[in-house]
């Protein structure tokens, strides 16, 4: 019997036996030389990222370079009162399991363009990654893998400043429709942002850093707090007070298709793109590493797909038996990519790269039919497009035309405000902003419990957070995020909407919360809908 999977706009990479037989023949060199071979990501993609990012201003009408002021020093939740003790899976209303899909309209089919440097959770793309294995996974793991996956690279390094920029060019690369800030925590510094993707805590060097991916907001630093690429660092569409101080983001404007453009013209099908600089995946392919060579070849997949999105995508691996069954009648873009080192290769220029580990051909294409001849697998192929799949064959149809003014992933609907480090109450009683008159429970998961009670009772509007560690939540999709008060070194925070993940310890002692919510126990994750 024929079995064949129906994907619909999708994107499937795959990795397997040939890793592994090169992994035993490399073992040896592996103990010697494994910390070199580590894939690393920012010192290799950061001057092109920031070439890119300086065109979402270009093309928004900013102006011709890039100014570099861094340099200035679901229906159906359970409504609750209540709090639940994080550990307990709470269930929707109808009784099915939590939901952590966002739905695309019955009427739509949407065909965003990625922007993350792989495919993202609750999705609002018909995009979706089938198979399961490496590349399952990581694409599970959403805004916290992807900041990981950068920050992770460069932690150890004394460079600050260096490090700051890496990190926010990768990151800015990784997600061209949002602004992007990096900046140290400050007593006095205000956030406001609306269209709220991203809010994560990270480590650079040792120092604490937050993160922030919004679309539109305002940022002010406070007068004592020094400016300068150590302490923060941003990328967008933006506009700089005088005394540098403040910086208030436009929402970077839409891909736009090129007026006139067909198959076979020179550059990419959509304004301000060029096909994807090869020195950008240089050392980002490992075979010791299939978890960061997996999302390098899904970088360079989705690369394409931004430079032409109207197409079908291959990447295959070069070292690797493969041919088209039916082949395109032209190809609108052909080449080949080096995703190791290019230290003994830099002589090497346009497609001439000899074939061998870690290259890889691209095609993009109207329709055809190609075949793997050899292991199937997570890092040895990869492609988007629409398409049916039968084995290690494939045939594409040509795709619906991408939805260029789809996000790809959905945003907070309400206004981010809170100041960094000091709560908007501070005085007023045991509890601040409330009436609370009694004692201050002694005891760590009593002092939660007490703190939930009394503020949801005083916010009755709000879901309430009590978190012994902020630098442990993670934030995506928020709304109406606001700083309400410290209590014993305990934070206190009012929320509307979006989903928060705890890194850190799990408990009554660590966090609590109340409201309307969804809570998955094994990921220790909460989504908070509007009460």
């Amino acid at each position: 019997m024929r079995r064949s999977d129906r994907i619909r706009a999708g994107i499937n990479a795959c990795t397997g036996q040939t890793a592994i037989e090169y992994l035993a023949l490399l073992g040896i060199v592996a103990v010697v030389v494994g910390a070199i071979t580590a894939v690393t990501i920012g010192g290799d993609i950061s001057e092109l990222a920031h070439r890119q990012i300086c065109r979402i201003g270009v093309v928004a009408g900013s102006g011709g370079d890039c100014p570099d002021d861094n340099d200035v020093i679901d229906d159906g939740q359970a409504d609750s009162n209540d709090p639940i003790k994080p550990g307990t899976l709470r269930r929707n209303g109808a009784g099915g399991p939590v939901s952590k899909s966002a739905h695309t309209s019955p009427d739509k089919t949407v065909n965003a363009l990625p922007d993350m440097c792989f495919e993202a959770r609750d999705s609002q793309s018909s995009v979706s990654v089938p198979g399961s294995g490496v590349l399952g996974k990581t694409a599970a793991w959403g805004y916290s893998w992807l900041v990981n996956f950068v920050i992770d690279k460069i932690n150890n390094e004394k460079n600050k400043e260096k490090r700051v920029k890496q990190a926010l060019d990768d990151l800015a690369w990784c997600l061209p429709s949002y602004n992007i800030v990096i900046a140290q925590p400050h007593e006095g510094n205000l956030q406001e942002m609306d269209g709220t993707a991203m809010v994560e805590t990270v480590k650079i060097s040792g120092t604490t850093y937050r993160i922030y991916a919004f679309k539109t907001g305002k940022f002010t630093w406070a007068d004592d707090a020094e400016l300068g690429w150590k302490n923060r660092g941003f990328r967008g569409v933006y506009d700089v007070s005088e005394d540098h101080r403040t910086v208030t983001f436009k929402e970077p404007s839409k891909p736009r298709r090129k007026e006139g453009w067909k198959p076979g013209d020179e550059g990419c099908q959509v304004e301000g793109q060029e096909p994807p600089d090869r020195n950008r995946y240089y050392n980002t392919y490992s075979p010791l590493d299939d978890e960061g060579s997996t999302q390098a070849v899904r970088m360079l997949v989705n690369d394409m797909r931004r430079c032409y999105p109207d197409y079908n995508v291959v990447a295959m691996h070069s070292e690797q038996k493969s041919h088209w069954i039916e082949k395109p009648d032209s190809f609108v873009h052909e080449s080949r990519y080096r995703l190791n080192s290019n230290e003994y290769h830099d002589e090497e220029q346009g497609d001439d790269i000899e074939a061998g580990r870690a290259v890889f051909d691209v095609y993009v294409f109207d329709k055809g039919e190609f075949s793997n001849d050899g292991d199937g697998g997570y890092t040895n192929w990869a492609w988007y497009g629409n398409f049916d799949r039968d084995g290690s064959e494939v045939r594409f149809d040509t795709p619906d035309p991408a939805d260029l003014d789809a996000d790809t992933y959905p945003v907070g609907s309400g206004t981010v405000h809170f100041n960094d480090e000091t709560p908007k109450y501070t005085d007023g009683g045991p509890y601040p902003g409330t009436d609370y008159t009694g004692k201050v429970p002694g005891d760590g998961a009593e002092l939660t419990h007490s703190l939930i009670d009394e503020y949801s009772r005083s916010f009755p509007d709000k879901n309430i957070i009590a978190t012994k560690s902020f630098n442990d939540l993670s934030f995506t999709k928020v709304s109406g995020l606001e700083h309400l008060a410290v209590v014993d070194g305990v934070d206190v925070f009012a929320i509307d909407g979006g989903t928060i993940t705890n890194k850190g310890d799990g408990g009554w002692k660590n966090w609590g919360f109340t409201g309307r919510y969804d809570y998955d126990e094994e990921g220790k994750e909460v989504t908070f809908s509007n009460r």
